[in-house]
């Protein structure tokens, strides 16, 4: 599939580092079925309840997602809703079930950890599995069987959702509610790499990022972890960054398992060359990438 955005990306080798989308907050609505090219509902959902959810989203400063159960899972009546929380320290999922379309446009997400009427609370993880083919085909080629084989073995935490950025990594998995993106999951492997996770474990060399930490943090752990082989999900908890020159950044990280480490990570605006970043796009366009400038112990 070399002809694909994802396959190229894989042939190049394309790091994925510092690639995560930057979100703290999430709101996840069901919409079973097909979904247009954008996020917010086309079809089956009328044009004045998708703005209000659109606009409650915005209000609350998340990031909105459609999202559907895998092929095989049983439906339920009306829609789902999760409101998900990533910042550290506050981590958490809320769910209700909505019985009406109309009720969409007067959801009051909570967010935090006090208690909310309405909202239940939701024991994570959740996987999101990137399926969205209308916004890029390498979506739904590369994320529906991983969205089956996760569905296959944990059916009440896996859901498609919409685009979640990084086409060229499919298939992407969003683990919430840490915020944690995956990309490269094969089908065969997904099932592991969840169970590794609860057991604490990182994928080496699959990581993106966790969403809720700044694009300078996510490429300082990651250049942390691939040096000191700490792939605990609990290593290397970023404690500080301070700015270290011209788009660049110290950072520094501790962890159970080994010393504090300082990393100084520089941004190249134009360092990855210019490449197709999705199947249709219709010019080549620079990629910038995370460099290491230095890496010590503290």
């Amino acid at each position: 599939m070399s002809d694909l955005c994802s396959g190229a990306s894989r042939e190049r080798a394309e790091p994925l580092l510092a690639t995560a989308s930057r979100v703290e907050r999430w709101l996840l609505v069901e919409h079973p079925g097909a979904w247009g090219p954008e996020a917010v509902p086309s079809s089956r959902m009328s044009i004045s309840v998708a703005r209000a959810l659109a606009g409650v989203a915005a209000s609350t400063r998340a990031r909105l997602l459609l999202i559907r159960r895998p092929v095989g899972v049983p439906p339920e009546d009306g829609r789902r809703v999760y409101a998900v929380d990533s910042r550290p320290g506050n981590e958490q999922v809320r769910t209700c079930r909505v019985e009406v379309d109309t009720a969409l446009a007067d959801l009051e997400p909570p967010y935090g950890q006090a208690p909310a009427a309405g909202w239940d609370g939701f024991d994570g993880p959740l996987y999101l599995v990137c399926t969205h083919g209308r916004h890029d085909r390498c979506c739904a080629i590369r994320g529906r069987p991983v969205a089956q084989r996760l569905a296959d073995r944990f059916p009440d935490r896996t859901w498609e959702c919409t685009h979640v950025g990084g086409d060229r990594f499919a298939a992407n998995v969003v683990v919430l509610p840490d915020g944690l993106y995956l990309g490269r999951i094969e089908q065969d492997e997904a099932v592991r790499v969840m169970e590794d996770l609860a057991a604490g474990l990182l994928p080496a060399g699959q990581v993106r990022g966790r969403s809720s930490l700044p694009l300078p943090v996510q490429a300082a752990q990651q250049l942390a972890r691939e040096a000191s082989g700490r792939w605990r999900v609990d290593d290397l908890a970023p404690v500080g960054q301070v700015g270290a020159g011209v788009d660049a950044w110290a950072v520094r990280l501790r962890g159970p398992g080994g010393p504090d480490l300082q990393v100084v990570v520089r941004y190249d605006r134009s360092g990855g060359g210019r490449e197709r970043l999705t199947c249709d796009a219709l010019e080549d366009r620079a990629i910038p990438l995370f460099r290491q400038v230095s890496l010590s112990e503290l």
